[in-house]
């Protein structure tokens, strides 16, 4: 589209579910939070502890998307103009899902950001069930196609490369003070330590009954049997994914049941390659781990 032109390269290439566009146009506030991630790195996961904390533990959504929306997805039934005005018209604190860098991502300076990261040997061996999970019509909606084999598919995710670049853009500014990082394993070991750090970095508080409902709500069970409402993207219309899938196990370390070891090594190589050894040390990316 002509108007396409017009947007700085800093906002990405346009995709299927990322429209730099509206990551151009989008208007932060300084109320706003941002959950940033690599695919498959905890971001559901995220939306859903973030929305049950801002509402005190609702469980009258429908789909977390409605609540927490996709910042960058474009929407099948909406203008680019008609997405701006809904975000406009949402109520502080905003909460937004982005698989954006830093670069990309709108007001980094000033917007409140949790980022989770996870092990990328997992977030591969994940987005592979993610696509061999969806229905046909999810793939052709969401513009991928079944790999024939793992071999094939772990090929296109390493040129693809978006784990790589994510943390790598994220990783200096860390310490930022609207910066909050977390890692996909902490949380799996401790929800309730993950949940006061965020609470902390928000300055919120909840009451022992909303603290209550918002673990249970929060919790692997929990959105396991409510997994339909954590499939519907950006008003697609489509059921993305077939029954009993995305929600999956959330496993640490399940790559070793598909991932051969070269390929491991290839992903701990490149790791090494493009980002600096405090990081590698912090996500627990040393060879040999």
């Amino acid at each position: 589209m002509a108007e396409d032109l017009a947007v700085d390269v800093r906002w990405g290439t346009p995709a299927r579910t990322h429209d730099p566009w509206l990551l151009a146009n989008f208007r932060p506030r300084s109320t706003d939070i941002l959950i940033t991630t690599a695919p498959k790195a905890g971001t559901t996961w995220m939306q859903q502890i973030l929305y049950q904390i801002i509402s005190g533990g609702d469980d009258g959504f429908e789909s977390i998307f409605d609540v927490v929306p996709w910042l960058e997805c474009p929407r099948k039934n909406k203008s680019r103009e008609e997405t701006l005005q809904e975000y406009d018209a949402m109520g502080d604190p905003r909460v937004f899902k982005t698989h954006c860098t830093y670069e990309q991502t709108p007001g980094n300076d000033r917007v409140r950001i949790i980022l989770t990261s996870r092990d990328p040997r997992d977030c591969c061996i994940s987005f592979y069930h993610h696509i061999m999970d969806m229905t046909e019509e999810g793939r052709a909606m969401a513009g991928v196609t079944a790999p024939a084999t793992f071999d094939e598919y772990f090929t296109k995710w390493m040129a693809f490369g978006s784990w790589f670049r994510n943390v790598r853009s994220w990783w200096p500014h860390r310490d930022d003070p609207n910066v909050l990082w977390l890692r996909y394993e902490d949380m799996k070991e401790d929800l309730e330590m993950t949940l006061d750090r965020i609470l902390d970095f928000l300055g919120h508080e909840l009451t022992p009954t909303q603290r209550e409902r918002v673990l249970e709500h929060s919790s692997f069970a929990w959105m396991k049997k409510n997994a339909g409402r954590f499939t519907r993207i950006c008003d697609w219309g489509v059921n993305l994914f077939k029954p009993g899938g995305f929600i999956r196990k959330g496993q640490i370390g399940g790559y070793r049941a598909l991932m051969s070891p070269e390929q491991e090594q290839r992903i701990l190589a490149r790791a090494q390659a493009m980002l600096e050894p405090a990081c590698l040390d912090f996500l627990g990316l040393r060879r040999g781990n």
